[in-house]
C-alpha cells in the first residue's frame, strides 16, 4: 500500500509540475496577456553593497499588422551612450522576422525566413560580416523570450522551456534553451501605487549563463521588476518607474494660471514670523497666554506663491494620500506647473515680503525658517518626609521650573484670497506652538 501511495504521490507531481517545451505557435501562449504600451524602467547596479544608476531602460510594444514589434533602448547617463534593439515577430506563432541590435562596438542586422539573413558590423575594426545561414526549426529569435513568459499560463509551480535562436551565443550551435525553472507568488511595493501582487519568475539562459527573477503582475501582466545575475555574478536590477502614472484628475491649463500671477495688478503683502509658546501641561497650545518676542524670519527667505487652482489643490491632496503609503515618493508636478509657482525673498529684518501683478483668485502661501523654541517643564528636585506631633503626616515633593532652548524649524502654509482687480492683501505667516 505504501508504494501505491508513492506512486500516486510522484504522478500528481508530476501532471501538475512537469517541465513542458513552448514551440511557436502552442495554444498556451495568449496574446492578449501582452498589454501594447511604452514603459520605462531605472537600471542599476550593486557595487560594494550599494545600488548605483547606470541609466534608463525603455520598452515600446505594439501589434501593427498582425505582428508584434518592440523597440527598446538602453541609455547609460555616465557615458551618454544608447544601445537599442528592435524586433519584428508575427503575432500568430511569434516566429521572427527581423532583429536589429546596435551597441558601442557592433551592430547587428537580421532577416529571417527559411534562412538568416543580414550583417555584423564590428565597428572596433570596421569590418563587415554577411550572414547566410539555414534557420533552425520550431525556436523563437532570443529577444522575443520576454515577452513570451508574459503570455503563458503562470502559476505557483509551473515550469517551461523556450527553445531560442541567439547568433551571439558563445558557441556555434546558435540554438539555446531558455529555462523556467520556478515560478512563486510574491509581492512589488511601487513608489507610487503601493502594493502589486506578482509573479516571481525564475529564468536561467542557457545561451548566455545569466539568471533572471522577473517579477509579473499577476492582473495586468506588468513587468514590475527584473533582477539579474550575470554568468560573472555582477547583480543588475531594472525597476520600473511608471512614467505613465497620472492620477490628475483636474486638468492643467499652464496659460491660465500663468496669467494669474503676471497678469494683474493685485498685490499680496506680509510678514513672516514664528512666536513661541512655553506653556506645558494644561496650558500647552493656548497662544494666548504666549509672552514670547515674535523671531522674524531672516533676509532672504524664500516665499512660495502657488495659485490655488484644482490642479493644484488636486496634487496636494494626492500627496497626502502618498505620505501614508509606506515609502512612496511625492507625486511630482510636471515642470509647465512649475513654471507657474511665484517667488519671493524676506527682504528686512522684521520678516516683510511682497507679491505683484496678481489676479484675483486664491493663493496658497508656503515658507519654511528656523527659530529658537523655548520650553518650560517642572521637576522634581527632591522630596521630605513631614512628621507632626511624631507621627508620619507624608512627603513634600519640591519642585523647580526649568526653561530649555533647542533649534526648531517653521513650516507655515496659508491660502490666501484676492477678491477683486488692484486689491491689496496684506498677511501673517506665523506659526505660534
Amino acid at each position: 500500500m505504501r508504494k501505491i501511495w508513492t506512486f500516486i504521490f510522484v504522478f500528481l507531481q508530476t501532471i501538475c509540475f512537469a517541465q513542458v517545451t513552448i514551440l511557436p505557435g502552442d495554444a498556451s501562449v495568449n496574446s492578449s496577456l501582452l498589454k501594447p504600451g511604452i514603459y520605462t524602467m531605472a537600471y542599476t547596479i550593486n557595487y560594494n553593497g550599494e545600488w548605483v544608476p547606470l541609466g534608463e531602460y525603455i520598452t515600446e510594444v505594439a501589434f501593427v499588422n498582425k505582428q508584434l514589434k518592440v523597440n527598446t533602448s538602453l541609455s547609460f547617463a555616465k557615458t551618454n551612450t544608447q544601445w537599442t534593439d528592435n524586433f519584428v515577430a508575427d503575432a500568430n506563432k511569434f516566429l521572427p522576422v527581423s532583429s536589429y541590435s546596435d551597441r558601442d562596438e557592433r551592430t547587428l542586422s537580421l532577416s529571417f525566413s527559411n534562412k538568416v539573413t543580414g550583417s555584423y558590423l564590428d565597428k572596433r575594426l570596421q569590418k563587415k560580416k554577411q550572414i547566410d545561414q539555414n534557420l533552425p526549426l520550431n525556436c523563437f529569435d532570443v529577444s522575443v523570450y520576454p515577452y513570451i513568459i508574459q503570455m503563458l499560463p503562470l502559476d505557483v509551480g509551473y515550469r517551461a522551456i523556450l527553445p531560442v535562436f541567439d547568433y551571439e551565443a558563445a558557441d556555434n550551435a546558435k540554438t539555446h534553451r531558455i529555462e523556467i525553472t520556478e515560478v512563486k507568488s510574491d509581492v512589488h511595493i511601487s513608489d507610487l501605487t503601493g502594493e502589486h501582487k506578482v509573479w516571481k519568475v525564475a529564468v536561467s539562459e542557457g545561451n548566455t549563463g545569466h539568471s533572471f527573477d522577473y517579477f509579473i503582475d499577476k492582473t495586468n501582466r506588468r513587468i514590475w521588476k527584473i533582477s539579474i545575475v550575470s554568468a560573472k555574478g555582477d547583480k543588475i536590477a531594472m525597476t520600473n518607474i511608471e512614467t505613465e502614472f497620472n492620477p490628475f484628475k483636474a486638468p492643467f491649463d499652464k496659460k491660465a494660471t500663468l496669467a494669474m500671477v503676471q497678469s494683474g495688478n493685485a498685490v499680496i503683502k506680509g510678514t513672516a514670523f514664528a512666536r513661541d509658546n512655553e506653556n506645558e501641561g494644561g496650558l500647552k497650545g493656548m497662544a494666548v497666554l504666549n509672552i514670547n518676542k515674535k523671531q522674524y524670519a531672516a533676509k532672504g527667505t524664500e516665499i512660495v506663491l502657488i495659485p490655488y487652482t484644482a490642479y493644484f489643490k488636486q496634487w496636494i491632496a494626492l500627496n497626502e494620500k502618498q505620505r501614508k503609503i509606506k515609502n512612496a515618493k511625492p507625486i511630482p508636478l510636471a515642470k509647465e506647473a512649475f513654471d507657474c509657482f511665484k517667488r519671493a525673498s524676506v527682504y528686512d529684518d522684521n520678516g516683510s515680503f511682497e507679491f505683484t501683478n496678481l489676479m484675483p483668485g486664491d493663493y496658497l502661501l508656503v515658507t519654511a525658517f528656523g527659530y529658537k523654541h523655548t520650553s518650560r517643564q517642572t521637576e522634581e528636585t527632591g522630596r521630605a518626609s513631614v512628621f507632626v506631633n511624631g507621627a508620619y503626616q507624608g512627603d513634600q515633593v519640591y519642585t523647580s521650573v526649568f526653561s530649555y532652548s533647542s533649534n526648531a524649524t517653521a513650516n507655515i502654509q496659508k491660502v490666501v484670497s484676492i477678491e477683486k482687480e488692484g486689491e491689496k492683501v496684506e498677511v501673517k505667516l506665523k506659526k505660534t506652538l
